[in-house]
């Protein structure tokens, strides 16, 4: 009988234990949201935009960054398609978290302007050094446009690196 009893509850530890790693999995899953590179984008302007995950130093402090922009002389833009035609959305807002890297020359400001539906949401200006953050309420958008654009025409802007650009899903509705 003891053989029987320390099978079963070696069994039911392993059951409670997978089923506890996949309720945290889907929370932790909850918290970050989904990143937005896994939506449907396109890139257009005439700077660069790559994918491509790397360390960089942001004010001295260490990120890793998942995209950037870099506008070059001009401007680099990232177009994403966050919602299904016919559909609701299933988002509910866009975290972004950028910066341009530490560096000892001086780049000119980039201003990141994020267009929803075509329409100018929110604008932030960065600079070498330094970090920035924009949250835009996107649960009636279809459609989100990052652009980095080159505050001067004559001296090259160095990149912006996005070290977070999630979506965030709507709460399940209440019982």
């Amino acid at each position: 009988m003891t053989k029987i009893s320390s099978i079963s509850l070696f069994i039911l530890t392993i059951l409670v234990t997978s089923s506890l790693n996949t309720v945290t999995s889907k929370i932790a899953q909850a918290q970050t949201g989904v990143s937005l590179l896994r939506a449907k984008c396109v890139n257009s302007g005439l700077g660069n935009v790559r994918e491509e995950t790397k360390y960089i130093s942001i004010g001295r402090t260490v990120y890793t960054s998942r995209f950037y922009l870099g506008p070059g002389y001009r401007s680099a833009n990232l177009t994403c398609k966050i919602k299904p035609d016919n559909a609701n959305s299933p988002f509910q807002v866009v975290n972004l978290g950028f910066g341009m890297a530490d560096s000892p020359n001086q780049s000119p400001n980039v201003d990141i302007k994020v267009y929803l539906d075509g329409k100018l949401g929110e604008t932030r200006t960065v600079t070498t050094s330094q970090e920035g953050e924009i949250s835009v309420d996107v649960s009636n958008v279809s459609d989100i446009s990052i652009e980095a654009t080159c505050s001067s025409q004559t001296q090259y802007c160095d990149r912006v690196y996005f070290f977070n650009a999630n979506l965030q899903k709507q709460a399940p509705p209440r019982r």
